[in-house]
Formats: structure tokens, C-alpha cells, sequence
């Protein structure tokens, strides 16, 4: 009995991803405005009712998908932390290389984070968990840059700095999102603006590896 239960489990919790990608694929091309949960069906080739047992309604798909990639984003970087060199620079310089990752980046990804950012001031769920995700990322970097400033023994205003970083990576996001260039080269190059800028507050750190962009 034990056993069948466990395969009922497993067999549920393989149908609900395959109703998460299949709806994280609708949003990638359509957004989230007007979709309906007969897409969605569609999509991942079942019935209506399908999605309802396991979601219940379409607003909670919807936020198990923001909820998928906001957990995908968070281990892919709280991995690379975990395995980080001590020094502020380098853990700068992971930060970085996460928000470009072509797990991270990719062009289908960006169009749901996308989606999401549209909708997140007129839905508190979909604000709250965004917001959660941004504020987190942004108190790592403002502590990174405020513990690297320590070590160079120079006085900068570490949230400004935190915040034009994040500016120049959410940039680059749209910048991609926008224009469909998100190769790995232009990935790279976003990259390397992002080192570009910190090279001006800590040139020792950053200046040799945002000295030349590629074009």
C-alpha cells in the first residue's frame, strides 16, 4: 500500500511540473494578459480538468510558475555562493555571472520574469514575491560592496552603488527581452558592462576584466 501510494505521488508531482513548464511556455509567447487555463491544457495536452486538481484555480498556476522561477533563480544562486571564494570582489563578480548564466538568461525565462514585473503592481502576490526576490539580492550586494570598501579603506555609499548595478543587470534584461538579442556573446557583454561599472569604484578589483567590451 505504501508503495502504490508513493507511486501515485510521484506520478502526480511529474504531471504537476509538466503543468508548469506547459504554462511557463504559454506565458513565454503570449504574456500574461488574456491567457486562460484552455491554453495552458493545450499546451501541455490535457483537459481542463486536469489543472484544476492540481491547481485549483488559473491565478494559482500562475503564481506556482513565478514560484518555480524565483526558486530556480535562488538555488542556482545560492549554490554558486555556497562554493564562492571569501572575498567580496569574487562573491561581486558571481553575483554577476548568475544573473547572465544561460539558465538564468535565457530568452524564455526573461519573457516570463517580464510577464511577471508587468503584472506585479496591480497583483499583491505577484509584487510580493518579486519584491521579496529583489530586496534579498540587493542586501547581498550592498553588503558585499560595503565589506569590499572596507578592505580597500575607501568611502563609497555602497546602496548607490548596489543599486546602479542592479539597475545596469535589470537593463540588460530588458535590453534582451526587448530586442531578442540574447546570444551568449551579448550575454557576455552584459557581463562585462556590469564589471565596467563597478571598475570605476574599485579599479584594482574590476578593472582589468571590464577593460575591453566585447562589441
Amino acid at each position: 500500500m505504501a508503495k502504490k501510494i508513493k507511486e501515485i505521488s510521484s506520478q502526480s508531482s511529474v504531471r504537476r511540473q509538466q503543468l508548469l513548464d506547459a504554462a511557463l511556455s504559454v506565458v513565454a509567447r503570449r504574456g500574461l494578459s488574456g491567457i486562460t487555463v484552455n491554453d495552458i491544457a493545450d499546451e501541455a495536452g490535457c483537459s481542463y480538468g486536469v489543472i484544476a486538481f492540481h491547481f485549483k484555480t488559473k491565478e494559482r498556476l500562475l503564481l506556482a510558475v513565478l514560484d518555480l522561477l524565483a526558486s530556480n533563480y535562488e538555488k542556482i544562486w545560492l549554490d554558486a555562493m555556497a562554493s564562492a571564494a571569501a572575498s567580496p570582489a569574487e562573491r561581486l563578480r558571481l553575483l554577476i555571472d548568475v544573473d547572465f548564466d544561460p539558465r538564468v538568461a535565457k530568452t524564455k525565462h526573461l519573457a516570463v520574469w517580464m510577464a511577471f514585473w508587468a503584472e506585479a503592481p496591480r497583483v499583491p502576490a505577484y509584487k510580493k514575491r518579486c519584491s521579496e526576490l529583489k530586496y534579498r539580492s540587493l542586501d547581498t550586494m550592498v553588503t558585499l560592496v560595503t565589506e569590499l570598501a572596507a578592505e580597500r579603506a575607501v568611502t563609497v555609499d555602497a546602496m548607490a552603488i548596489a543599486r546602479g548595478l542592479y539597475a545596469i543587470t535589470d537593463g540588460c534584461w530588458i535590453f534582451s527581452h526587448v530586442t531578442g538579442e540574447n546570444s551568449p556573446q551579448m550575454r557576455e557583454r552584459s557581463r562585462q558592462v556590469c564589471l565596467t561599472f563597478l571598475s570605476a569604484f574599485f579599479p584594482s578589483d574590476f578593472a582589468e576584466a571590464g577593460r575591453a567590451v566585447p562589441a
